[in-house]
């Protein structure tokens, strides 16, 4: 049965080059593993995706997870390992993974001080490599903290069935990476669930429209940049130009201003809000601080009105 290997990653803009350069490298070592049959890599397209993602279809379960363990892939990894922003989020998917409301879920939340992010995120693809040898084995997800609204890293893991989910976790294999990893486990928690990995991660169509928060985060930006450029250039130093010719050179600056500062500057900030795989307290936050700016916004342009 058909077998695709999804991986996400994200790396800073600098890195595409060489990452690039990279995947040209593992396309020609893969290409021979046994039971492989294609690949596809998918460059970000911000806002609505901005991570890489890696698609390595395989004939069998046993040829994925044999080059997702395999000492080759670990060596190619560790060669471009430095350029990676946070982690590898992995995923095995399979036609037995279209019923995903069966599967099983567990989140498991650990502080992490500041200085130790690297080690710990090395040691959670250490992790994630040995749960990939387990049965049932479908994802390996990891939410970094958001400021003021979750202050512990969040691992999503998840297992096709209870039963699998249970045998890894209470396993010697886990024990020992546990204990490898003490550093990050004074205040580990972990909770169960029987939604799988789809609900966690925000598959379930009751979840935001990310595209409905882009454009909140777009409009976020537009409208400071028309009433500030209306106020002090459009109705000034341009208001001996017909309309039609003052609207359009208007446009012309804050379309490029939005396209190739603004909007970016403001999709680094609020990524972790963007994206649809968020628990519900960060797409409230979200929310809250978008609105919050909006009145702001509102409040400075009418205390600019009130000057004149």
């Amino acid at each position: 049965m058909t077998v695709a290997l999804v991986v996400h990653r994200r790396l800073a803009e600098s890195s595409y080059e060489r990452y690039e350069q990279w995947q040209q490298k593992v396309g020609e070592r893969i290409a021979n593993w046994p039971g492989f049959l294609d690949r596809q890599v998918i460059r970000p397209d911000p806002p609505l995706q901005v991570d890489w993602v890696i698609v390595q279809r395989f004939r069998d379960v046993e040829s994925a997870r044999g080059w997702l363990q395999s000492a080759e892939r670990m060596s190619l990894t560790d060669e471009i390992r430095s350029e990676f922003i946070g982690n590898d989020d992995v995923h095995l998917f399979t036609e037995e993974n279209t019923h995903r409301a069966e599967a099983a879920s567990a989140l498991i939340s650990s502080r992490v001080a500041p200085e130790d992010e690297g080690a710990f995120l090395d040691w959670q693809r250490q992790i994630s490599a040995v749960e990939s040898r387990f049965d049932g084995f479908l994802g390996h997800r990891i939410e970094r903290p958001v400021p003021g609204v979750q202050d512990d890293w969040v691992v999503v893991l998840s297992f096709d069935t209870d039963e699998n989910l249970t045998k890894w976790i209470e396993s010697p294999e886990r024990r020992e990476l546990l204990e490898a990893g003490a550093a990050y486990n004074d205040q580990l928690t972990i909770t169960k669930a029987s939604y799988g990995f789809g609900f966690w991660t925000g598959n379930a169509t009751k979840m935001p429209d990310p595209v409905f928060k882009s454009n909140l985060i777009v409009l976020l930006m537009l409208y400071p940049v028309v009433f500030l450029w209306g106020y002090f250039i459009g109705d000034t130093l341009l208001s001996g130009l017909p309309f039609w010719l003052s609207l359009f050179i208007g446009n012309v600056v804050s379309t490029q201003l939005l396209g190739w500062l603004l909007v970016p500057w403001a999709f680094r900030r609020l990524g972790w809000w963007a994206r649809r795989d968020q628990p519900l307290r960060v797409h409230l936050a979200g929310y809250a601080i978008v609105v919050a700016c909006y009145l702001l916004s509102m409040a400075a342009y009418a205390a600019l009105l009130a000057l004149r």
